[in-house]
């Protein structure tokens, strides 16, 4: 027996203690290596192998949606709505409550199946974030995944201690998941099946304009207001485009997007309107929409435009027909022909909104990012400090000064503020940075000051020591037994430019988040903030920019003296120190204020973890992040056999001009032996893919020496852990000037070591038969043939565990 399924529905109202049951069902599968499903669970269904695990009714058909859904009774409702529609599964499982087998698990399997082309999850609760990430990530570009999350809730949020914290929300952190997964998020259950209908039939838009045709305003108005929200606009039509409507439509006819062929139209009317709409340069997609009329006919409507299919190309077009059984008919004529057809004009552009965005979270996830902090060196040691001297004293909340401190080890600016510990002290701080000046309690108890009267501002020369006393009365009567240590006195000029305000804290299922929004006391009022994953690069900073409302204004005043290029550097800064110390609970940098070529933090809010937290796998991922790092400890070097030296690190996705490069000095016969076909190029698509890697699912290392002053790549060398965990394969391949020079033999050593450390069971190697220098190099390291069926195919296998045993 391989696994166990739980449909007992409602346990954690049946049972007394229901985590201690499925605690106890999981330890005894695990003893007999079995896995297990459920509880809560509707089972499974496998249509294709007529394989039904399920008390639902038999009513699903053989198709290519895979459906995944942690609600067995909207599971239920799920089939019932997919039988109506005539939708098919490859499969479909009713999760439940994740005892074990969870998202990722499955998620790992669907993507290698060859039956499922698309998968739908309907979730509330995630139990593994790094797992379910790392599966996500693995196939969001070759299968689309849509997710509805159910229960947006902020209760993560209220374990918060500063403001950025309290806005980083759960669902907010689960959106900025779903972003970094390329996934695409629906707000409701159909959406799943409409976007999944739509993405069988034809490819995302490469755009998003629209173009509306409709034979009623009503529906237009009811399209065009669908449209508002975002992720798609009106495409602004070719004069060409409309003369070509006009000659079919009647002489005083109002031309324009929506493209209104009035209500009596007849169907040559659709076919020319639709074709002319696919042809303009302007426009990405095309929704049609026909609302009841006497006049109308919407089965020869859609006939009509069923035939100008051919025409669309790489762009989208959708249909709605509004109506009862002839509108119907009129929409199984399009589906036949390949076009998605909705009742209403509003799910119409919902779908081509969710098409737009997961075009565009594709293209964001592999865009190549520019390297801006390649000559960074954050001073660790100097944070480290100021850490291990707070936990000496027993302390989580660090002062501001030591916050301060913490920032300018990493390069971020700061402020002078100057502690003072009595009246007099503060006096002579405040002349020594100049008045007015703003003095903030320091205490290790309080993170946000305002609440208990910790802050004044705009303190002038004779106020100084009663603003002082003040402050310490103040903190005594707020919070009674904090200790005082003093106040931070800090010059009030306010520097010019503009507030804003990052930070981060923990989420408690994907670990370390970061936030960015309005600052000062915006921040709260406002709630305009994004939240992202670290480690970010370029492209993340920008991309986690450019979803508040501070970061359109910005750019739309575009005033000289703010510098957004330096706040991207910035962002990048803070993500090293978040991702170096997996000790910060929480920080909050606000204001800081952005100008011209720099900016500067006023105030800072760090509170520590109360306890060290626990160390990952030496060389792994830390385990406070969902997204592996950039394995720096990866980093060695080599020698050519002349001795010319070179580096050995891990590939970044900056690499790609650098990997193009290295294609362009393969022959013909080393592209044929590596991509097992002849290929005059690899696109911008395809170099992607192999330079944007998951650390935690994927290592390629490449050799690179200096050239002119440059880098230059010579050889990379692979290595991919399968979705079971155990088995890895591995692929090398040298720039045929560097041959025979001993890089592939040091790449694969490398990359065996790191099979090994990862607790790999077996590396494999695949190769075409006449690849004998591949053949001969991995069997000089103990890889032995094994059988594959396939007379085209070599197949090596290394056994990891058994070189250690023996």
């Amino acid at each position: 027996v391989g696994g166990v399924l739980v449909l007992a529905p409602d346990v954690r109202d049946r049972v007394p203690d229901p985590e201690a049951l499925c605690a106890d069902i999981r330890r005894r599968c695990a003893r007999h290596g079995m896995r297990c499903m459920g509880p809560n669970s509707l089972g499974f269904i496998r249509p294709r192998l007529g394989l039904h695990v399920s008390p639902a009714a038999p009513r699903a058909v053989p198709g290519h949606l895979a459906v995944i859904s942690q609600s067995s009774t909207l599971a239920a409702a799920l089939l019932d709505h997919a039988a109506a529609r005539h939708v098919g599964f490859s499969t479909f499982v009713s999760l439940g409550a994740q005892m074990d087998v969870d998202f990722a698990d499955l998620v790992d399997f669907l993507g290698v199946d060859a039956e499922t082309r698309c998968i739908a999850l309907y979730l509330e609760s995630v139990t593994d974030g790094r797992r379910f990430i790392r599966a996500a990530r693995s196939f969001a570009r070759t299968k689309p995944l849509i997710v509805v999350k159910g229960g947006r809730t902020e209760a993560a949020a209220r374990m918060a201690f500063t403001h950025a914290g309290t806005l980083a929300g759960e669902d907010r952190v689960y959106d900025a998941v779903f972003r970094r997964c390329g996934m695409i998020r629906v707000d409701e259950v159909l959406d799943l099946f409409h976007v999944a209908e739509a993405l069988a039939k034809q490819a995302p838009p490469p755009g998003g304009r629209l173009a509306i045709v409709t034979n009623g305003g009503g529906g237009a108005v009811l399209a065009t207001d669908a449209l508002a929200p975002g992720d798609g606009t009106l495409a602004e039509l070719a004069p060409e485009t409309l003369d070509g409507i006009r000659r079919v439509m009647p002489l005083h006819w109002r031309a324009g997007n929506p493209v209104d062929l009035l209500s009596d139209a007849p169907a040559e009317r659709y076919a020319a309107a639709v074709a002319a709409c696919l042809a303009d340069p302007g426009c990405d997609g095309v929704l049609v929409v026909l609302a009841p009329h006497p006049a109308a006919d919407p089965v020869a409507a859609a006939g009509a435009v069923a035939e100008v299919v051919g025409r669309r190309g790489r762009k989208v077009l959708l249909a709605c027909w509004m109506g009862g059984e002839a509108a119907a008919e009129g929409r199984r004529v399009l589906a036949r022909a390949g076009v998605p057809a909705f009742e209403a004009p509003e799910p119409a552009v919902r779908t081509f909104r969710y098409l737009v965005r997961y075009r565009e979270n594709i293209r964001l996830l592999y865009e190549t990012p520019a390297n801006l902090l390649e000559d960074f060196r954050p001073d660790q040691e100097a944070a480290a400090a100021v850490f291990e001297a707070a936990r000496r004293e027993g302390r989580t909340v660090l002062t501001e000064i030591e916050g301060k401190r913490v920032l300018s080890a990493y390069g971020i600016p700061c402020r002078r503020t100057l502690l003072a510990r009595t009246p007099d002290e503060a006096l002579a701080a405040a002349r020594r940075l100049g008045f007015p000046v703003a003095m903030k309690v320091i205490s290790p108890e309080v993170v946000r000051k305002v609440e208990v009267g910790g802050r004044r501002l705009h303190v002038r020369e004779g106020e100084v020591e009663r603003v002082f006393e003040e402050i310490r009365g103040a903190l005594a009567q707020a919070a009674p037994g904090a200790p005082f240590l003093g106040v931070a006195v800090q010059s009030m000029t306010r520097p010019p430019g503009q507030a804003l305000a990052f930070g981060a804290r923990k989420d408690p299922t994907f670990g370390t988040v970061i936030v960015f929004g309005a600052g000062a006391d915006a921040l709260p009022a406002v709630r305009d903030c994004a939240v992202g994953l670290p480690p970010l690069n370029q492209t993340l900073a920008r991309r986690l920019l450019e979803q508040t409302r501070t970061w359109r204004f910005l750019e739309g005043c575009r005033h000289p003296a703010l510098d957004l290029a330096f706040l991207e550097v910035v962002l990048l800064r803070f993500s090293h120190l978040v991702t170096d110390f997996a000790c910060i609970r929480e920080v909050e940098v606000n204001p800081f204020y952005l100008r011209e070529r720099e900016g500067v933090c006023l105030d800072v809010r760090m509170v520590l973890e109360a306890e060290s937290p626990p160390r990952g796998r030496p060389g792994g991922c830390p385990p406070h992040l969902s997204v592996c790092p950039y394995p720096c400890h990866l980093t060695g070097t080599g020698r050519l056999a002349g001795g010319r030296p070179y580096t050995v690190r891990p590939i970044r996705p900056e690499d790609e001009p650098l990997m193009q490069e290295l294609f362009q000095t393969f022959s013909p016969r080393t592209v044929l032996m590596r991509f097992f076909q002849p290929l005059a190029e690899i696109t911008h698509e395809e170099m992607i893919r192999y330079c944007h890697v998951d650390y935690d699912r994927e290592i390629a290392l490449v050799a690179a020496v200096r050239d002119g002053g440059r880098e230059r790549l010579i050889g990379v060398g692979r290595l991919v852990v399968l979705p079971d965990g155990e088995t890895a394969e591995y692929a090398v391949v040298v720039g045929d000037p560097w041959q025979r020079q001993g890089v592939g033999r040091h790449l694969t050593a490398r990359c065996l070591d790191i099979a090994r450390d990862q607790g790999l069971a077996r590396v494999r190697v695949e190769v075409l038969p006449g690849n004998r220098a591949m053949i001969s190099l991995a069997s000089g390291f103990g890889f032995r043939r094994v059988p594959t069926g396939d007379p085209d195919l070599v197949r090596l296998e290394l056994d990891l565990r058994g070189e250690a045993e023996a």
